[in-house]
């Protein structure tokens, strides 16, 4: 009589390793989304902080700091030579809150953010009583909030006027092409 051999055959050990490779990429893909969703989390903190200082600043001044088309798309702040000193529009707010919270522009704009930056703007048509906040998400966190920036989480007057009062592209109230004093590209 021989001895049997006991052990798992090539078959076993590969489906083993496929269901190990199937588990992993699982949590691999959980993990992500938790980690993305938290990096969101903490930028629509952030911009309820400005919105709260934004607020502050109008209920000291009567008007909403004066500063148009404030993207943060630059990658240094301190420079008009990049984008139109779309990052030193976001130092100006940042200054003019410095009284009411604290808060390095460049770690707002795409410096420090990537494609996640924040953007602020407030018009003249309208003697800066109204303005518009946003920052980009990685999620869809923003397709509710009443703007028109589904991947954008918005706040201020100015993005809920232009979706109600305009339709397609004419409700964009930050990036109109050519009509950076506007509120949105549908008009006022």
């Amino acid at each position: 009589m021989g001895i049997r051999q006991s052990g798992f055959t090539i078959v076993e050990l590969l489906i083993v390793v496929v269901v190990i490779g199937v588990l992993a990429a699982i949590v691999v893909v959980a993990y992500n989304g938790v980690t993305s969703s938290s990096r969101d989390a903490a930028r629509i903190a952030t911009l309820k902080q400005l919105q709260k200082a934004i607020e502050a600043y109008y209920a000291k001044n009567g008007y909403y700091p004066r500063i148009s088309h404030g993207l943060g798309t630059e990658s240094t702040c301190g420079s008009q030579t990049e984008n139109w000193g779309h990052c030193d529009r976001l130092k100006e707010l940042t200054d003019a809150i410095a009284p009411f919270a604290k808060f390095d522009p460049e770690q707002l704009s795409q410096a420090t953010q990537g494609n996640y930056y924040y953007s602020y703007d407030s018009q003249s048509d309208d003697n800066y009583q109204t303005y518009g906040l946003m920052v980009y998400l990685e999620g869809n966190g923003g397709a509710n909030d009443g703007g028109y920036y589904s991947n954008g989480y918005e706040v201020g007057q100015n993005p809920a006027y232009c979706m109600a009062t305009y339709s397609g592209t004419g409700r964009d109230w930050l990036n109109t092409p050519n009509l950076w004093h506007q509120r949105c590209g549908g008009g006022n």
